[in-house]
């Protein structure tokens, strides 16, 4: 049986209110402020008579000011759109345009709202989360209340043990961020948010050291990073939004062998996972497991099908364009996009949107990129030298960070199948030797 997951915030709110909900570098907030602060934003959303459903943006940096926002909006019956203030300007802007929204809250509105109340109001939908489109433009996906109460109720019975002390690595518009604070919330723990920019590593280390974490999910690039100088406090740690490499997975084992390590896998129309495993010393390759409570999967010519009462459309089914396979000991295995779609840094991203970035460069009249190991290489013609610094500048103003390539060529023209197709695999076999890495023949 799935729990909403508003009854379940809710009924934390009465049982221990003097308990912290949400910690960040500037101060804590306890469960009855919790509801104190979500009461005022939903009286606010009520004398602006706001709709059941209706968007409502959260304009506002990873804070405690986002995630109040956010439980505001839901007390309101509303929908709340997640626009992470650490985006690049013209990110925002068109999430902002395209949101559909006619209200959105800014930390310094919330900060000024005088005190209100107002009931918990039902609504049809949790949220809307923005996906990348090969346009250039972010893709919108909406869930229901109904798919985000199954996807938490999923965790908590899957996980068991409460995330006492979540630590929140994921910006709020990456839907990654959801696991996080709702499993959080809806157990009565405490949300550490360690900086207002996402995957902020001395930020993270240092959350670490004076609140000692026991749960964090983050992608498997940070959390490289973050066994450099481990946080022993960990006694669970999720890796999601990129591939989970063999190397990582020795790695932890190497330096925390008694901290729980689990790869989790899911599309954003399927509510933020679909299959889990937890990793075990020598996986090569890494799995992405089995499916999780109340999923099941099914594989057609190679590629995933997800049938879920956390998938966001009517038919409870969606082709992922993931291609796995099933092995003997009944694990799920990833093996690549059967389209030009990657997943970078716990964001999912078409490789036209950066194309159509590079493109708009002076200079520039053809552009392709090439991934290897979730590093990325763009193959640029029209220029015969290229400065650097001015093209990645140029590129921060139109995608997220974790899209702007690491290395760029000149060349006199792209390289090309023999029915005039973009040759891929060339281009993947390029970017292999500029990272160091093997290439695919």
């Amino acid at each position: 049986m799935t729990d909403d997951v508003l009854a379940m915030i809710q009924a934390r709110m009465r049982e221990v209110p003097a308990a912290i909900a949400l910690v960040d570098r500037h101060g804590s907030t306890t469960y009855g402020e919790l509801d104190r602060v979500s009461g005022s934003i939903a009286s606010y959303l009520k004398s602006r008579d706001v709709a059941a459903g209706e968007p409502v943006g959260v304009h506002a940096p990873l804070s405690r000011w986002a995630i109040v926002g956010m439980l505001g909006v839901l007390r309101a019956g509303a929908r709340y759109v997640p626009i992470d203030t650490a985006f690049p300007a013209e990110r925002q802007q068109r999430m902002k345009q395209r949101s559909g929204a006619r209200i959105h809250l800014t930390q310094d509105l919330i900060a000024t709202l005088p005190d209100g109340e107002a009931p918990w109001r039902d609504g049809p939908y949790a949220y809307t989360i923005f996906t990348s489109g090969s346009t250039g433009n972010p893709q919108a996906v909406t869930v229901s209340r109904t798919a985000l109460s199954y996807s938490t109720t999923a965790r908590i019975e899957y996980y068991g043990e409460p995330p006492h002390r979540f630590l929140l690595c994921s910006s709020i518009s990456f839907d990654s961020s959801v696991a996080g604070i709702y499993w959080t919330l809806c157990t009565g723990s405490t949300l550490i948010i360690p900086s207002d920019r996402p995957a902020n590593l001395p930020a993270v280390l240092k959350a670490g050291r004076e609140y000692h974490p026991t749960h964090a999910l983050m992608v498997p690039s940070l959390y490289r990073l973050l066994l450099r100088s481990p946080i022993e406090s960990l006694t669970t740690v999720i890796v999601a939004g990129e591939t989970c490499s063999p190397d990582l997975v020795r790695q932890h084992f190497d330096t925390v062998p008694r901290t729980a390590l689990y790869n989790e896998y899911g599309p954003t129309e399927c509510t933020v996972w679909s299959t889990v495993h937890k990793c075990a010393p020598g996986d090569d390759p890494v799995p992405i497991g089995r499916p999780i409570p109340g999923t099941t999967v099914s594989i057609h010519d190679g590629e995933l099908v997800i049938s879920s009462p956390g998938v966001v459309n009517e038919h409870r089914e969606y082709r992922t364009g993931d291609i796995v396979s099933l092995g003997d000991d009944g694990l799920l295995r990833y093996h690549g996009r059967a389209d030009d779609q990657l997943k970078l840094g716990g964001m999912r991203i078409e490789s036209a949107e950066i194309e159509n970035a590079l493109l708009t460069f002076p200079g520039v009249t053809d552009a392709a990129i090439g991934v290897h190991e979730s590093r990325i290489a763009a193959f640029l013609t029209g220029l015969s030298s290229i400065d650097e610094g001015t093209l990645r500048t140029h590129l921060l103003r139109l995608l997220p960070a974790v899209a702007v390539p690491r290395a760029f060529r000149a060349v006199p023209r792209l390289p090309s199948l023999p029915n005039g197709k973009l040759d891929r695999t060339e281009l993947a076999d390029r970017t292999a030797a500029i990272f160091g890495g093997v290439p695919s023949h």
